[in-house]
């Protein structure tokens, strides 16, 4: 936390979009969407890439509350419904040291994460069969799986995250994550 230009406590959220511009649906100008976050009264508001990836401070301190008015300022301002998942700075900063596929040194350019919108039942995480994906891999951490994918996006074969986790899921290669992380901390 930090103080904002009015003196008051504000938090360095990290807002992960997804689906934006990925496709021919759901097209958001990353400046439009700069200008809807500071209308909602947030400031410091950034972007990351075209693909729905913000940086901003707010006031408010609970994801919950704030993820839902991003997402009601999204569908009001552009007419879109799109998942918006949060992380505050240092949750992705968290995020980005646990990773084990950098501990074991694995080439970042194999590497993603799947930010997901809450912790998945441990039973579901269970039953996800490892070696049933491979040569992909994965690994569980707080609220992310860690993907090794060694064939690439286009190659990979791992499940559909929110049809095995029962959440919902928004990925990012490894380039991206620790470059919104560089801008957080």
């Amino acid at each position: 936390m930090r103080h904002g230009g009015d003196g008051r406590m504000t938090t360095t959220w990290v807002a992960l979009l997804r689906g934006i511009n990925v496709g021919r649906n759901k097209r958001i100008a990353m400046a439009d969407l700069r200008a809807m976050l500071e209308s909602l009264g947030n400031g410091d508001v950034r972007s990351l890439g075209q693909s729905g990836n913000l940086i901003f401070s707010s006031a408010q301190r609970m994801a919950e509350p704030l993820k839902q008015r991003v997402a009601d300022g999204i569908r009001a301002t552009f007419g879109l419904d799109v998942a918006v998942l949060l992380r505050t700075a240092d949750e992705l900063a968290a995020a980005v040291e646990a990773n084990p596929f950098v501990a074991r040194g694995v080439d970042a350019a194999e590497l993603h994460a799947a930010f997901l919108s809450a912790e998945p039942a441990a039973a579901k995480k269970a039953g996800v069969d490892h070696a049933a994906f491979l040569p992909d891999e994965f690994a569980f951490g707080k609220r992310v799986v860690y993907l090794r994918l060694p064939n690439g996006v286009m190659g990979a074969t791992l499940p559909d995250w929110d049809k095995v986790l029962g959440v919902r899921a928004t990925q990012r290669n490894w380039n991206t994550t620790t470059k919104l992380r560089d801008l957080v901390s």
